[in-house]
């Protein structure tokens, strides 16, 4: 009995002693660190938000004149029914498809709106802009010098568009980081309307083996991600032709992950093709194409170019490996109407308004002009 007691005791004290140990080390590795088991993950994620074509026609230049009280031109109305949605994403980019070129401010064909634009897209959450498109070009090297000194004065990260080489070799790709990832993006454009751009200027236009080159250069940078934000297609057409099939399967089979088009002015379809990498179970990763998201905001008013969609793509890296969480999609309408006798514009997100129609002050009229631009994107979509 004796004995037993005594065994029982070196026992205990050998346990107590054990855990004094194992707890104090405990408290001395965690001390001011988050402590991670090995069997648990760490995960990243990032939402990221594409908007589609910003234009500055005739009209909404007038109407950003009348939102400014006659004196100034105001923008910011125009955008604030997509504010929460924009800034809720960790990095917001849109398609600017006009230039910052000075008065005359004009619309189509040679596109210059107030620098107040720029404000109101930065205002509203949009964190980077890319500028390679058909219309960059409106008004020759003053107007894209004059855009890319009024993005750089406020501070917005742009690609696509630059003064020089140098400007081009350091910030193409442009690499952008948020919550831990580190993301390349490249911007080409099919043609510029006016004219081709001219030394010192530089253009990304579409050139495979350009395009190619500087894939490889994206790669070199170990991005986790290599994102193209692409003009091509069909003005109208609100299905992607051959050749934008054939340009995406380019660029997937060179190293692209995710391909967002503008420039058909309505939206197409959301796709998944394959793309050149091999996943950790021997399969072939696919890489997300949306082949056009539609005019952001725009006084085209014809069928289908009323209005476009945000794209919302969520990354995510867990054991080392990002891979493409979720995609969605949010539909909006452009919702033009009269105010002392000249039009303003306001984007309305149509779920939004599904889900609270008394928030909104719309004709019976604009009613089914908005559903039924929502209607044919849900079909365009589903193709």
């Amino acid at each position: 009995m004796k004995k037993s007691f005594v065994f029982l005791l070196i026992v205990g004290c050998v346990v107590f002693f054990l855990t004094q140990i194992i707890g104090w080390s405990c408290s001395v590795s965690g001390a001011g660190n988050n402590f991670v088991t090995d069997n648990i993950p760490v995960t990243d994620s990032i939402k990221l938000v594409f908007v589609g074509d910003v234009m500055g026609h005739g009209n909404q230049i007038k109407g950003a004149w009348r939102d400014g009280g006659d004196s100034c031109y105001n923008y910011a109305p125009g955008f604030e029914g997509m504010k929460d949605y924009i800034s809720s994403a960790d990095l917001a980019i849109a398609n600017l498809e006009v230039t910052f070129a000075g008065e005359p401010y004009t619309g189509y064909p040679a596109f210059s709106s107030p620098h107040s634009m720029a404000v109101a897209l930065q205002d509203m959450g949009i964190d980077m802009l890319v500028t390679a498109n058909n219309h960059m070009m409106d008004r020759g090297r003053k107007g894209l010098e004059s855009t890319i000194d009024v993005l750089d004065s406020l501070g917005i990260p742009h690609t696509g568009t630059f003064k020089d080489s140098v400007a081009w070799k350091a910030g193409h790709p442009l690499i952008m980081e948020k919550n831990n990832f580190r993301l390349a993006f490249l911007n080409y454009t099919y043609g510029t309307n006016m004219a081709m751009a001219k030394l010192p200027n530089r253009i990304n236009y579409t050139d495979t083996v350009r395009i190619a080159a500087d894939l490889a250069k994206a790669r070199a940078l170990n991005p986790d991600y290599i994102i193209t934000y692409i003009h091509w297609g069909e003005e109208y057409h609100h299905k992607e032709n051959a050749t934008q099939r054939r340009l995406a399967a380019f660029l997937a089979k060179n190293g692209c992950n995710l391909i967002v088009g503008a420039h058909p002015h309505v939206v197409q379809p959301i796709v998944k093709i394959p793309g050149n990498a091999i996943d950790s179970v021997g399969s072939v990763d696919s890489v997300l194409v949306a082949y056009s998201l539609g005019n952001f905001i725009s006084n085209q008013r014809w069928r289908y170019s009323d209005g476009g969609i945000a794209l919302e793509v969520t990354l995510t890296r867990t054991e080392g490996v990002v891979s493409l969480l979720s995609h969605n999609y949010e539909p909006f309408w452009v919702h033009r109407y009269p105010e002392k006798n000249v039009q303003v514009y306001r984007i309305i997100p149509v779920n939004t308004y599904l889900s609270n129609p008394e928030r909104y002050s719309i004709s019976d009229e604009n009613k089914k002009l908005m559903m039924q631009f929502y209607n044919d994107t849900k079909d365009i979509i589903k193709q």
